[in-house]
């Protein structure tokens, strides 16, 4: 029952929570210990808060992932999960996300508050509309990194909120693209029955370009720079590129799997180069 609970609260999509601590490593505030407790707290209050979304989600939908060939194995669409056990996990993790972030202050309070409110109405409607239902999850991840530097306040830069969003909305295509593979008109989610596979892999090369310029852009930012105290950052592009690239191709071959995260956990090339990035990342700061 316990791998079944972690199934339902996703909790290998928490990686996803993790661009809240980009504003601590790049203001430097790494090397104080207040700000990094603070920002912990919010990463967690995220993290619960982002499984309240994903079981309110497959209570909605609990009807419509019974007769998906995938979502049919998820706890609580197979009946693993009884409805009543998931709202009451639901209860508890909306109560102790709300607490952790209003702990730190009002404004990661009404951020949370502001991400829960766009996710209820992602389930309800917006995730049916095509290219809104992109959006909604490209600012849910703004609502992150704003999160982030609400809880070591911090001004956000304009390059970070660019990144993040083309980021997302990269992850979000591939999500797509990889769902338009594998399955037909009849279980393939209604926002993207008006695309082609051709058009997503269009969307996917469009926006990891932009990622990718973005990034660039940041690390040659003078204010990253006096931030940092490096003029060097900008050699992290090329692991950061060469990861992009991995990701586009095994997206662009696979039809086996249906999100793009999944590759984060599998692929060792990948994850070898996760690991390069972040060996230069901190030699260099």
């Amino acid at each position: 029952m316990f791998k079944e609970i972690l199934k339902t609260i996703r909790i290998n999509h928490y990686i996803k929570n993790l661009i809240i601590f980009v504003p601590l490593v790049f203001s430097m505030l790494v090397k104080e210990p207040d700000s990094c407790v603070r920002a912990a707290i919010m990463f967690a209050a995220f993290c619960l808060i982002s499984s309240v979304v994903y079981i309110f989600n497959d209570l909605i939908d609990i009807r419509k992932d019974r007769l998906h060939p995938i979502k049919c194995n998820r706890p609580i669409a197979s009946g693993k999960v009884t409805p009543a056990l998931a709202i009451s996990l639901l209860v508890i993790m909306l109560c102790s996300g709300l607490i952790l972030a209003g702990s730190l202050n009002k404004l990661c309070l009404l951020i949370i508050i502001s991400y829960i409110l766009l996710n209820i109405l992602y389930t309800l409607k917006l995730k049916t509309l095509a290219l809104v239902d992109v959006l909604c999850i490209a600012l849910g991840f703004i609502l992150r990194i704003l999160s982030g530097c609400a809880a070591i306040n911090v001004i956000p830069s304009p390059l970070v909120i660019l990144l993040t969003f083309f980021l997302s909305m990269f992850f979000t295509f591939s999500k797509r693209t990889l769902e338009s593979a594998m399955l037909t008109d009849n279980t393939c989610r209604q926002s993207i029955k008006g695309f082609d596979n051709g058009l997503l892999k269009h969307f996917v090369i469009i926006n990891a370009i932009l990622t990718i310029t973005f990034y660039f852009n940041y690390m040659l930012d003078p204010i990253t720079i006096e931030k940092t105290g490096s003029q060097f950052l900008y050699v992290t592009t090329i692991p950061f590129t060469i990861l992009m690239f991995r990701l586009i191709y095994l997206i662009f071959n696979s039809k086996e799997i249906d999100d793009p995260v999944h590759f984060i956990y599998r692929d060792k090339v990948i994850q070898s180069f996760i690991a390069i990035y972040l060996i230069t990342l901190i030699i260099i700061l």
